[in-house]
């Protein structure tokens, strides 16, 4: 693999390449239109029928360019396109003129779905960049909110939550706030911009977590914690940051100065989030805080003694239960929560090979282990949570007698109790392959290559990636014709970074649509 490649395969991994159509600016009428469907509840189109809704530029340029040196300014245009799981209905949605519908973003988490409805980031012949809807036909097409009337509302992080739409978005000339949706009334709701009794002020909220009953929410300049329920009498701030509150007498909570924003999670309506008491606490601790501001440190009993644990990677939750990996006293381990109890998982495994991510799924928790510093080939670490009991995994690495096995391995997506992910093929027969896709079932019988999607020449790769997440922030829930498939965008040599899918077969993984025509993609970062 070279260094280019290499630099892609890092790119892809963090989450950074987007799914990206060309065409004309939407002219259709602008009115703020709540979404409809027939009198059967269900207009034929939507995600109950079996419909992903994605964006896609077919002037994307033949290589994938990172964001930071490409000016946002010059990234070609992105039009709405929809597809079924097959070749015939992977389309671009336009309306009676052949127009499509422009996407304009502003960050992650640009499209969302919520009852068979999908929201997107639409971008007017003005420019004006506002929250539209789309069942998935051009008459369905419009836009449902002007959330800046005088200016561009660039809504982003959407988030679906107790049956409304959660988004940060620009409100006036002061900045971002958090607006909620309601797709039942049709009417918007700017709840942040005065909660700290600053009309003039700039909540930028990030880290939207939902749960159950309404959504937590973080201001990150202020330093502060939110809960919401979608309206504005119930939205409230619940806890500060310790650097900030001084009165012992405050009713806020407060939690780790040094708060790590980027992934929480939430939890029996509760929210998870790691941190770092103050500058002088060394190690990140896990806490959990709910929605009146009651917080407590996640902590180990190890025999009657309270042990307190240091958080080392990512937080993932898998068939109702937490996992982490922590140095307690006798090392690193993973570690269980099931909302009241941590259990240690590996106290009988010696070598404690955990530096890597974990991903939570529902055949349990996986995690790839790269030692070849110590003569172990690759392998993915499986945790089987499924039994009622929790269980250590074999070591997954391929049938025995295998042709080849796998290394690198990352974009782990659970579908349906198949898990995918991409890996580089290496061993006997691997010097054939590249960054290819490959999928697991939790046995070594069943984790194999899928597909070698580059076989222009020997060693080329395709590198797929998951369609759905940038995107969306939460994916969206597929139904019908969709359900146990894999949507996934990779470069076959000659067409350049395309939309894929995968039925976990051979002959079941095929190119959707040659969006962008020839070598070209049409997917840019």
């Amino acid at each position: 693999m070279d260094k280019n490649t290499l630099a892609l395969a890092i790119a892809l991994l963090s989450g950074s390449v987007l799914v990206g159509c060309n065409g004309s600016s939407n002219n259709n009428p602008v009115t703020d239109t709540p979404p409809t469907a027939d009198d059967d509840g269900n207009d034929g189109n939507n995600s109950d029928s079996g419909i992903l809704v994605f964006a896609a530029s077919d002037s994307g340029g033949s290589v994938v360019q990172p964001r930071g040196v490409t000016a946002l300014a010059a990234a070609p245009s992105e039009f709405l396109y929809k597809t079924d799981g097959t070749p015939d209905g992977t389309i671009k949605i336009v309306d009676d003129n052949g127009n499509g519908f422009e996407v304009g973003r502003f960050g992650s988490g640009y499209m969302a779905e919520l009852d068979g409805t999908f929201y997107f980031a639409g971008k007017d012949s003005n420019g004006d960049v506002e929250l539209w809807a789309t069942d998935g036909t051009g008459a369905g097409t419009e836009r449902v909110a002007d959330i800046y009337p005088n200016g561009n509302g660039q809504p982003h992080n959407m988030v679906p939550a107790a049956g409304k739409l959660f988004m940060n978005a620009v409100v006036d000339g002061f900045g971002r706030e958090l607006v909620v949706y309601d797709p039942v009334s049709g009417n918007k709701q700017v709840l942040s911009s005065n909660i700290n009794g600053s009309p003039t002020s700039n909540t930028s909220p990030t880290s939207l977590t939902s749960v159950d009953d309404g959504l937590f929410f973080f201001d990150r300049a202020a330093g502060d914690i939110y809960f919401t329920d979608g309206t504005l009498a119930g939205t409230a701030k619940i806890a500060t940051n310790n650097d900030t509150t001084n009165d012992p007498n405050s009713s806020l909570a407060k939690y780790p100065e040094l708060i790590e924003d980027g992934d929480w999670l939430g939890y029996n309506g509760k929210l998870l989030f790691t941190g770092r008491f103050n500058v002088l606490d060394a190690e990140t601790r896990l806490y959990e805080l709910d929605r009146n501001g009651v917080i407590k440190e996640i902590s180990f009993d190890d025999g009657g003694n309270t042990v307190r644990l240091a958080i080392t990677q990512n937080v993932v939750a898998s068939n109702g239960k937490v996992y982490f990996v922590a140095d307690s006293t006798a090392g690193l381990h993973i570690f269980e929560y099931d909302g009241s109890t941590v259990t240690n998982l590996t106290t009988r495994e010696g070598s404690r090979p955990y530096q890597q991510n974990l991903t939570g799924t529902s055949l349990g928790v996986f995690m790839p282990v790269e030692r070849r510093d110590s003569g172990v080939d690759p392998y993915l670490f499986y945790v089987d949570n499924t039994g009622g009991s929790t269980g250590i995994g074999g070591a997954l690495r391929g049938p025995t007698g295998r042709a080849n096995s796998f290394s690198l391995a990352f974009n782990l997506v659970d579908v349906d109790g198949t898990v995918f992910f991409t890996a580089t093929a290496e061993g006997s027969g691997g010097a054939d392959f590249g960054i290819e896709l490959w999928k697991t079932d939790g046995n070594n019988p069943g984790t194999q290559l899928v597909k070698d999607i580059n076989d222009q020449t020997a060693g080329a790769d395709s590198v797929p990636s998951p369609l759905i997440p940038i995107a969306y922030q939460v994916p969206p829930t597929v139904t019908g014709s969709l359900e146990g498939k894999y949507f996934f965008f990779a470069n076959d040599g000659s067409q350049g970074f395309e939309p894929w899918v995968s039925d976990g077969t051979e002959q079941g993984t095929i190119l959707l649509k040659d969006i962008n025509p020839g070598a070209a993609s049409s997917l840019f970062d």
